[in-house]
């Protein structure tokens, strides 16, 4: 490992996710995060607070306590703030300083990664064969793609990668999961016996597929 000020410096971004108040920091976020996803990217501290109070866990949240989460977001660099002078008719409303606010980039990732983490133990880690199909059919194009645009070329090994990637990171998981602590206790059970006749059938459809594409793949 080589140190940097990238690895050395906090990662102040991520700090509503574990402070106080955290249940209303994390509402915030992604309430901007859907509306990313609906390329709705600057939002008011009025439509922040309409969409907070519209779920009845925060019945009792207050425009001002909107206005100090969205404060200490953007001191925490998860919000990012232009002053908005469009329908500013007066000094007096100009002082006032109506803001807009925006997801930062980082924010973006670590919504992504947080939504991720809540999925986790529903999608958990599986040896999925069709991946060693898409890998196959995607290295068939090779040939193909000389003949493509650039954008066509980049999509295709862009995903190609993530395929390959994705594989990786899926059967790594897998044998975690066959090594983790539940996994040893249910060992000394009756269940074994069900989850041994699962695991054979599943690693079987696995192999399967692994020798219907390994050979072009590796050719």
């Amino acid at each position: 490992m080589k140190v940097t000020d990238k690895i050395t410096k906090p990662l102040t971004e991520a700090k509503y996710l574990n402070a106080d108040n955290v249940d209303r920091y994390r509402g915030i976020m992604r309430i901007f995060y859907e509306n990313y996803e609906k390329l709705k990217y600057w939002l008011y501290q009025e439509e922040v607070y309409a969409e907070m109070v519209r779920d009845p866990y925060f019945a009792e949240y207050r425009p001002e306590q909107c206005q100090q989460d969205l404060n200490a977001l953007t001191e925490w660099k998860n919000l990012i703030t232009i002053q908005d002078t469009r329908k500013v008719s007066s000094i007096e409303e100009f002082k006032n300083k109506k803001f807009r606010y925006q997801m930062s980039e980082y924010s973006v990732e670590i919504e992504r990664l947080v939504l991720r983490l809540e999925n986790l133990f529903i999608e958990g880690a599986s040896l999925e064969p069709t991946l060693l199909e898409r890998i196959r059919h995607s290295i068939c194009r090779f040939n193909e793609m000389a003949d493509v645009d650039t954008d066509t070329v980049y999509v295709w090994w862009k995903d190609l990668n993530n395929d390959f990637s994705r594989l990786n990171q899926n059967y790594q998981d897998y044998i975690r999961n066959l090594n983790s602590v539940k996994a040893e206790e249910m060992m000394k059970t009756k269940e074994f016996l069900v989850f041994k006749d699962k695991l054979v059938e599943y690693l079987r459809s696995f192999v399967k597929g692994l020798q219907k594409n390994v050979g072009v793949i590796e050719g």
